[in-house]
């Protein structure tokens, strides 16, 4: 008889069937798509960023006002290192994000395989399932394809609801509901951040390496650097993506959300002044639009003057009013793009919200609304930024899942 289900082939349900498996049960994998770890071959653009060198509590996010650190301290960096090496891959370390040293994702999903296939894990696609019952014991699950498994200890590694293509739908999340867990309400993070802002549209295309700011209310929430990517509908990039949590939450709660960005944040605004009429002095006779070009990008110089309310572009620099120059230095400084949320799940790298972090015993990711079941992963009420904390996330308590499930008194560790 199977000793442990788990319900989900992807990074969390890989490794709490290994772990299961090494403690002696037998276990079985349902996975609904054609192959197990489809969206890990994604990961940090098919490098896989496995993890980070510091993993950094501040960088999870959630909506419980549980301690989810055990998992992350417990089953920390260290130890997830040593999985990797201990099967065969070595890692190379950039910025404190961990990749694989082949830097290919599917070279990680390979071993996981391998490791697998040795401990006799039974792994069954293309199996949704679509209810669960408890009976004598055993918890039964059906699939849609009308086959019903059962074993005393299953383990949902569901996922989210990013990106569908890679098996992620509500499934989870409504079984889970059916067996008495709560929902934070969701919404995608890691994504494209939507603007209403014309200049998007102007500077379509084009990158720049600034500071990003996320505003509430008018409130700043958090900052960032890096290269950011004006598209027609918003922005992307990088600091973006840490960004549009924020945005998306105060869309969800109907609140006013902006993103600042600061050009030129090496320079303060009196030094931005200063340059300026450096560049005047230096060239009177040029218009306002050529007096920027070699300092600025050139396809964000005209959104820049328009911003700034400035009457033409084709005004002599030398007849630029001071109220001119601080307007445009304002606009270096702080150019406000409102934003309207993000973009959807289709292109999102996670979700937030999910199953309540307080229903869950987080020294062994057993449910405390059914006995038996365990819950891992990115259905849960918990994302982290970009940088392989999700990830990390997902091995944690995965590892944890799998320990547990397959130990009859919960006293693994």
């Amino acid at each position: 008889m199977t000793d442990v289900i788990v319900v989900g082939g992807g990074a969390s349900g890989i490794i709490a069937s290994i772990i299961a498996a090494r403690q002696g049960a037998k276990v079985l994998v349902l996975e609904r798509l054609s192959r197990i770890g489809k969206k890990l071959l994604v990961t940090g653009n098919g490098r896989c960023n496995l993890s980070n060198t510091q993993i950094n509590l501040s960088c999870y996010h959630t909506t419980s006002n549980s301690d989810f650190s055990y998992p992350l301290q417990k089953i920390n960096y260290e130890m997830i290192r040593d999985f990797f090496e201990e099967l065969g891959v070595p890692v190379l370390i950039e910025e404190n994000k961990v990749y694989p040293f082949s830097e290919q994702a599917s070279s990680v999903l390979e071993v996981l395989r391998m490791e697998m296939n040795r401990l006799k894990i039974d792994i069954q696609t293309e199996m949704k399932v679509v209810d669960v019952f408890l009976k004598k014991g055993l918890w039964y699950l059906s699939t849609e394809n009308g086959i019903t498994y059962h074993a005393p200890k299953v383990v949902f590694a569901t996922g989210g609801m990013a990106n569908a293509s890679f098996g992620c739908d509500q499934t989870g999340y409504h079984i889970l509901k059916k067996l008495g867990h709560t929902i934070a309400p969701m919404f995608p993070t890691l994504v494209h951040v939507l603007s209403p802002s014309i200049y998007c549209k102007m500077m379509k295309g084009t990158k720049i390496k600034c500071d990003a700011a996320a505003y509430v209310e008018d409130n700043l929430i958090r900052k960032e650097y890096g290269e950011v990517l004006f598209t027609e509908d918003g922005l992307s990039g990088p600091p973006i993506f840490q960004l549009s949590r924020i945005a998306a939450k105060a869309n969800l709660e109907k609140k006013r959300g902006c993103i600042v960005l600061d050009l030129m944040p090496n320079l303060s605004y009196d030094e931005v002044i200063s340059t300026i009429y450096s560049r005047i002095a230096r060239h009177p006779m040029r218009t306002v639009e050529e007096l920027f070009i070699g300092w600025i990008h050139k396809r964000i110089v005209v959104p820049i003057i328009k911003y700034s309310k400035i009457e033409s572009m084709h005004l002599p620099a030398e007849d630029l009013e001071h109220h001119h120059i601080e307007q445009l230095a304002k606009t270096i400084k702080e150019f406000i793009f409102e934003t309207e949320g993000t973009r959807g799940y289709k292109y999102a790298q996670a979700t937030a919200g999910g199953i309540l972090l307080s229903e869950i015993d987080l020294k062994s990711m057993a449910s405390k609304k059914a006995k038996g079941i365990y819950i891992t992963g990115e259905v849960l009420d918990l994302d982290g930024d970009c940088g392989g904390y999700n990830l990390q996330w997902a091995w944690s308590t995965g590892y944890l899942a799998g320990l547990h499930a397959a130990q009859e008194n919960e006293e693994a560790l």
